[in-house]
């Protein structure tokens, strides 16, 4: 369970910078200089600098029935993250919502990669492992200019990094196409705007104090990759639609409207309120329930039409003999909407009845229907998404989205930035008007920009007549507030790095 920002840290480095993403043993070791198993490293004198490097990016503390307290620590720098890992059989995090995920689609959309695509990506992955491995580390022994946290190690800790190839293969491997990118899909604008902003995050880790730039690392990792993971959800769900339609209605998505709907999945997933909704908790329910209805569907379809299911992956455009397009799908689905309705099971709970009622007795059968968030899959997205959460204590910098209030069933969550997250996506913003192409570019950052760019992430702002006073009231105690409020979403404001 990924509940702090400092794990997703830990999980991105070593990704990008190890071998392998699990350590020593298979089962999940926490990064804490303060734990028994080490302990002994850690207390001898000449290893002081890693503890000391170690508690200067020390979290919150962990909410557990213990009586000695234990936190999350960050590893400032890739050696400090051979002493933590998340278990073998964990979710991949990193890897299947940032790099398998965004960024493949926004490098491999196209069917065929150009020589511009790769190039592409070995500027993004040479721009990552600079970044993560520092821009002012100590790769000799030259100290002048190099951080201070960078110093307190020595160049002893970098050595083993120095030669790039193992970073260089593992990000080109994890980036590269694959199947989960959507073939065809041209101007995927979440997987865009998460990878255009990665990279202006990491082209600003030489201008700012290691310790203040992973702060913003760890905000912009436990923003984004929910946000992927709750508009690639959606994606379930319109296929559901789109496919109960052809069967009980006959009637084909055309592909103008596919496309449109995948490229805006993102947009209007979150709105900000000042009282607490249940909105995260509904999308949660709503795609469990639609994954078990179309795998319902889906076996039907296959039970009437086995030679032209068999063994097909589904994508955007099709295109391969083993790929099936989302149009070929719903054809497909149409005419054996007669045959999947004379299934002797179809007659037996649901004869001469809608194909919803039918999918909708089935999938009570199944308790991941029924309680969606209680256990499996369900379960794990639903605490997945609290690291979007402001815990109790140990976030005063304020790179949470969500604050929960209340208890059980009357439970809810308010759903507005956090003072860092606001900084966070003020400078993207900034960044993402600058490099514009020319002739749409520059101009004084204004106020509907930073809201743009929360609403491409799927943070609506334009629903809640309560959150733009309070936007503005959380820009001006930021200091980024530069025009009168009464200029509404033309006031200007303020980068802040």
């Amino acid at each position: 369970m990924r509940l702090a920002p400092e794990v997703l840290v830990l999980e991105f480095m070593r990704e990008v910078f190890f071998v392998q993403q699990y350590g020593e043993t298979v089962r999940t070791k926490d990064l804490d200089p303060e734990n028994e198993e080490d302990h002994l490293y850690f207390s001898k004198p000449e290893n002081a600098p890693e503890r000391a490097v170690l508690h200067a990016l020390r979290g919150r503390r962990k909410e557990k029935k213990k009586s000695t307290e234990q936190r999350f620590f960050a590893p400032a720098y890739p050696s400090l993250a051979k002493w933590g890992w998340q278990g073998k059989k964990r979710e991949r995090v990193i890897n299947n919502f940032l790099l398998s995920g965004p960024i493949a689609q926004y490098l491999w959309h196209s069917r065929q990669g150009s020589d511009e695509d790769r190039v592409r990506q070995e500027n993004l992955v040479e721009n990552i492992r600079k970044a993560l491995l520092g821009n002012k580390s100590c790769l000799s022994s030259e100290l002048k200019g190099k951080d201070i946290l960078a110093a307190t190690l020595g160049p002893k800790s970098f050595e083993p990094f120095v030669d790039a190839e193992v970073a260089t293969n593992n990000l080109m491997k994890k980036t590269g196409n694959r199947e989960s990118v959507i073939q065809g899909l041209h101007d995927d604008e979440l997987a865009n705007r998460i990878t255009l902003d990665l990279i202006a995050i990491c082209n600003l880790e030489s201008k700012l104090p290691r310790m203040q730039w992973l702060q913003i690392l760890m905000t912009f990792l436990r923003f984004a990759l929910p946000m992927w993971m709750l508009a690639q959800m959606k994606i379930t769900r319109l296929v559901h639609a789109w496919l109960l339609d052809a069967v009980e209605n006959g009637r084909v998505a055309d592909d103008h409207t596919v496309s449109d709907s995948l490229k805006k999945r993102n947009r209007g997933l979150l709105h900000p309120t000042m009282t607490p909704t249940r909105e995260l908790y509904e999308h949660i329910d709503r795609y469990i329930i639609c994954r078990v209805e179309l795998n319902i569907l889906l076996y039907c379809l296959e039970k009437v039409r086995a030679d032209q299911m068999n063994e097909k992956t589904l994508n955007f455009e099709g295109g391969e003999q083993d790929w099936m397009s989302i149009d070929e799908l719903l054809t497909l689905a149409s005419d054996a909407s007669t045959d999947i309705r004379d299934c002797n099971r179809f007659k037996e709970i649901a004869e001469g009845l809608d194909v919803q009622t039918f999918l909708t007795r089935e999938g009570e059968l199944f308790p991941a229907w029924r309680n969606p968030r209680k256990a499996g899959v369900g379960k794990n997205i639903d605490e997945f998404f609290l690291v979007l959460y402001r815990p109790e204590l140990g976030d005063e910098a304020g790179g949470y989205l969500l604050v929960s209030e209340g208890r059980g069933a009357k439970r809810g969550l308010r759903v507005f930035p956090g003072q860092l997250l606001l900084k966070t996506i003020t400078y993207l913003a900034a960044q993402a008007k600058q490099s514009r192409p020319e002739g749409n570019s520059g101009g004084m950052l204004v106020l509907q920009d930073v809201e743009d760019h929360f609403s491409q992430y799927g943070i609506d702002f334009s629903t809640a007549a309560d959150t733009r006073p309070q936007l503005m009231n959380e820009l001006k105690a930021l200091g980024l507030l530069m025009g009168s409020p009464d200029a509404g979403s033309s006031v200007t404001v303020a980068s802040p790095y």
